[in-house]
């Protein structure tokens, strides 16, 4: 019978508020706690995926272009007078190219990087796992609801029972029409400024594009109206921000968020696998990127061939591993489960 190791995170008190060094314990110190807990993550993460008949993989880290997400902005590195290449913010990418080989489900624990400021849930460098499978975006969200139960059950953390139930689906236009009495979907540029007006809401710019309206709507007013303890699914996304995902109607694709707290630990979808249908949305990706005055990014050929050559439908999901660490052990941040955080 395995030792039962005890992961209930200690008081803040345990942590020098300057660099976060021990300082008391009992017992354990809690650095130790965090990697054994960490090891238990993984390890019960992939005890999950090889019982569902998955193969593990790596894909490479450094490439040559990057995906042209107008919000995720890569890490560039040269070598020697090379470059620039970057540092994948995900493995997606290289783990689709993997799919046309015949293996319909893989998944990949590996480290992430994407320029980010530090904060409670956002950090430079992050540990990610990504999987893909055949089926659609409801065979995935399922799926992500056993692995979070099995993790769970697995770790024993405080608070288990939040994880039990069954996570509840929202509907993303369903949730704006209740919440702020607008639904953003049908409504180009101009009227959804508009309608943000007429409501009073603050915070808004002519400059403004329409995902910047529909973030400050969601961020502001309806995510923090959402009041769950356990794990829930916002389900069918925008086109417009959702840019390998497979499309609905209405200006949808078919996507899922799984937050707790308002904190987002995975995201999944169907994926497009129209390799012309992708061109086109990396182009206008590339074009946003320039109206924000971003670098933009050439289109990645492989990528595109690889996708041609997929029969579907094919689901993916990427899982933040540090914060589902983070609310398995019922902690406000990061900070509390990372072991020597890096800090530009």
């Amino acid at each position: 019978m395995p030792e039962i190791i005890d992961i209930t995170p200690a008081p803040n008190a345990y942590y020098d508020e300057e660099d976060g060094d021990h300082i008391e314990g009992h017992g354990t110190p809690m650095e130790l706690k965090i990697l054994r807990a960490r090891h238990e993550l993984l390890k019960s993460i992939r005890e999950f995926f090889y019982a569902r008949g998955y193969l593990e993989v790596e894909t490479p880290a450094l490439m040559e272009t990057s995906p042209p997400d107008p919000y995720i902005d890569p890490l560039s590195v040269g070598v020697g007078e090379k470059g620039p290449f970057y540092l994948h913010t995900s493995p997606e990418v290289h783990m689709k190219r993997l799919l046309p080989y015949g293996q319909d489900r893989i998944f990949q624990i590996c480290k992430v990087f994407r320029v980010e400021e530090l904060e409670e849930i956002h950090n430079i460098e992050f540990t990610m796992l990504e999987w893909y499978r055949e089926g659609d975006y409801c065979d995935a969200m399922a799926e992500t609801e056993e692995l979070v139960r099995y993790v769970a059950r697995a770790m024993k953390p405080p608070r288990q029972a939040r994880f039990e139930a069954p996570y509840r689906v929202y509907d993303l236009d369903r949730l704006f029409l209740e919440r702020t009495g607008i639904d953003p979907f049908p409504l180009d540029r101009d009227g959804l400024f508009l309608a943000l007006k007429n409501k009073g809401f603050g915070g808004i710019d002519e400059a403004d594009g329409w995902k910047d309206l529909f973030f400050k709507l969601l961020i502001q007013e309806v995510e923090p109206s959402i009041e769950e303890d356990g794990p829930y699914f916002v389900k069918d996304w925008p086109r417009a921000i959702s840019t390998m995902a497979r499309a609905l109607t209405c200006g949808k694709v078919e996507r899922f968020e799984l937050s707790m707290e308002g904190v987002e630990i995975a995201n999944g979808y169907t994926e497009l696998l129209d390799s012309a249908e992708q061109r086109t949305r990396f182009i206008h990706d590339n074009e946003e990127r320039k109206r924000l005055g971003k670098q933009t990014f050439p289109i990645d050929e492989a990528f595109l061939g690889a996708l041609s050559r997929l029969q579907g439908p094919f689901a993916g999901v990427a899982l933040g591993v540090d914060r589902l660490l983070m609310k398995m052990l019922d902690c406000s941040g990061i900070d509390a489960v990372t072991i020597h955080r890096f800090r530009a």
